[in-house]
Parts: C-alpha cells; sequence; structure tokens
C-alpha cells in the first residue's frame, strides 16, 4: 500500500480508516499485503479458467483452493474474538480484505465451505452489510450453489470449421497478405534490457540458481564465493525494510517480504536474492541480500520499477569481507541471527 496518505496525520485525526496510531497502521498495512500476496493470486487461480480468462486444469485448480482455505483458516483464527481486523472499527483492512473475498462468498464459497469459517463469514457479513460499503457494492446474497468449471460444447467447435471451408476456398490469396503481416509483425526486434549488452558473466546467474537449489546452503555458498565476480559481473546489495518498528506478527513480515519478491518478476534473469524475518512477534525485522547482474553503483531498473521497492533501503555492499560473507551466508541459509535477532523465516527470490 501507498505510504502517502497513511502518513497524513492531519487526515488520520480525522478518520478511523487507517488506524489511530502507528501499531494500528502497520497492522492495516499487513492486512493489505496479505490480500495482495495470499488471497489474490490463490483465488485468481482457482476463478480465472472458471471464468475464461486461463486454461483449465485440474491439479492446479485443486491447488489454488486448498491455499485459499488455508489463507482463509489464518483469517479464521484472527476473527474468533475480534469484530474487527485492527481496533475496534472498520478500517482500510477490512475494507480491503472483504473486497478481496467478495467474489468467492458471491460465487463459491457455498454453505458446505462456509461451515468451516464461521468467524470468517461472521465478519464478512458485517462488513459488506455496512451502509457506506453497501452504497458501493449494493446488496449481498451468500453463495447457494458453488459455480464450477464448464468446458466448452463439442458441438459449437464442430461447426465452426463447416462454415469457413467455403470461404477459404472462394479467396485462398486473401490469406497470403495476412500471413506477410504476421511475419512482419514477428520480425520487430523486442526491446532488451541494458543488461543484456554486458559481456557474459565468468559465472552464469543461472548455474548459481541450481546450486543452491540442489545443494545444502554451505555447499552452495563455498561454490559461490569461488565462481563469483564481484569486479565486474555482480554486486551484491544489502536491503532493510524501511518500518521494521511497525511490523507485528512474524507470519504478516513474511508475507510482506513475498510482497517484494511477488513485483520482482522482471529482475528475474539478473537477480537472487533472500529477505529474512528475524526476532519475535512485536519485535522483528525484515533484512536480506541480493546479488545482482552487473557493478554499477546504482540498482537496476529492473528492480527499482517493482512497486515495493521504496519500502526498502538497498544499499550497495562495496567490501564484501569475511565478516560480510559470514553475514550473507546466514541470510541464504535462514539460519542464525541478524542484530541479536534469531532468523525465524524467509522468501526466496531466484
Amino acid at each position: 500500500m501507498d505510504n502517502g496518505f497513511m502518513k497524513d496525520r492531519e487526515w488520520r485525526e480525522n478518520s478511523t480508516l487507517v488506524g489511530r496510531s502507528n501499531a494500528e497502521e502497520a497492522h492495516i498495512q499487513q492486512w493489505v499485503q496479505f490480500v495482495d500476496c495470499s488471497i489474490v493470486p490463490a483465488f485468481s487461480t482457482w476463478m480465472y479458467p472458471i471464468w475464461g480468462y486461463a486454461s483449465y486444469n485440474k491439479l492446479n485448480e485443486t491447488q489454488a483452493i486448498e491455499k485459499v482455505k488455508l489463507q482463509l483458516q489464518t483469517l479464521e483464527r484472527h476473527l474468533i474474538k475480534k469484530t474487527f481486523l485492527v481496533g475496534e472499527r472498520v478500517t482500510l483492512a477490512d475494507i480491503a480484505v472483504a473486497s478481496s473475498l467478495y467474489a468467492g462468498f458471491k460465487l463459491v464459497f457455498d454453505a458446505t465451505f462456509r461451515k468451516e469459517i464461521p468467524a470468517v463469514t461472521r465478519w464478512f457479513t458485517t462488513i459488506v452489510n455496512q451502509p457506506n460499503f453497501k452504497a458501493v457494492a449494493g446488496d449481498f446474497t451468500l453463495c447457494e450453489e458453488a459455480l464450477k468449471f464448464t468446458p466448452p460444447k463439442k458441438d459449437a467447435k464442430e461447426k465452426k470449421p463447416k462454415e469457413e471451408k467455403p470461404k477459404e476456398e472462394k479467396k485462398p490469396k486473401a490469406k497470403e497478405p495476412e500471413a506477410e503481416a504476421e511475419e512482419t509483425f514477428e520480425d520487430v526486434p523486442k526491446p532488451k534490457s541494458k543488461l543484456e549488452l554486458l559481456p557474459a558473466a565468468k559465472m552464469p546467474l543461472d548455474e548459481w540458481k541450481r546450486q543452491y537449489s540442489n545443494n545444502d546452503t554451505p555447499v552452495a555458498m563455498k561454490w559461490l564465493w569461488e565462481n563469483i565476480d564481484l569486479t565486474a559481473d555482480y554486486s551484491i546489495w544489502k536491503v532493510d525494510y524501511k518500518y521494521n518498528d511497525e511490523l507485528t506478527k512474524l507470519y504478516m513480515s513474511n508475507n510482506l517480504a513475498g510482497g517484494l519478491m511477488n513485483r520482482l518478476e522482471r529482475a528475474r534473469k539478473y537477480a537472487f536474492g533472500c529477505l529474512v524475518v528475524a526476532g519475535e512477534d512485536n519485535a522483528n525485522i525484515i533484512t536480506g541480500y541480493f546479488i545482482v547482474r552487473g557493478n554499477a553503483e546504482e540498482m537496476i531498473e529492473e528492480v527499482t520499477d517493482a512497486a515495493d521497492y521504496e519500502s526498502y533501503n538497498w544499499v550497495k555492499v562495496t567490501d564484501v569481507n569475511d565478516e560480510e560473507k559470514k553475514k550473507i551466508d546466514q541470510v541464504f541459509a535462514w539460519d542464525g541471527s541478524i542484530e541479536g535477532k534469531p532468523i525465524m523465516d524467509g522468501k526466496v527470490f531466484k
């Protein structure tokens, strides 16, 4: 979530939506990140094939449904003794999470499904029946029969070629310019990253990723330090979340770290990194290291254009000495402690 209006103290004093304290602000932002990083990806995988936006795969659907149920159980545990997600009044957290579940409760969360999440169902109906919410979304009716994927009818497919055959025979030449146009379009070169202009790296990044995935971390790290060239091919960056003092639950902090990773798709060919969550509930930090292609003094565009980039401090490590290597080893292994706080969880970008 953009921190701009969340930090506007004057506006906050006149609204409970963004919280009445720094702690409430942090809670609200974490729930919004929970939507973005956990609910939306799983729910989209479940529903997009049903809506016709993606091809259907039974295994993917089953896994997505299980992920949605897992996220709903997180909500269920939180809401068993609470009326709202943060504080005692409706906040942006309630609006964001309820909005992300709106289609679910309307289309697929039938009575059997809802039996497993009574607290979430109670909370959801409370939110959608708030006057201001209702004024925008209208009346709401809970799902009675779950919407399911319906494969396209075969009859419809069989009729199309019969109608098109005479057209193809009458005007065979009409296809030629279309084919030429397609070839011309395909010949247009796609824009490349500036990083593609760099000389080939002595250590291919993909090979490092394989080493990390297929070996115990100590073995992989030994290989890394023996092969990486930090004079020209790569640089290492220390990453720290700017608002560590506002973090609360460990799992929420980990979701927050995952949010950054999800937004770095453009950088996948050019970067590898780990973010870890260290500490305990209400006293934890998000920190980590990234290996980045090239050795420029500024972070690459593929990273800086990520939506969450500005929420973190990125500092290039100019002296990767033995002490710094030990810290990087710990982060990449999710082991040990950082700033006196034990590493509890983490996310990998590879």
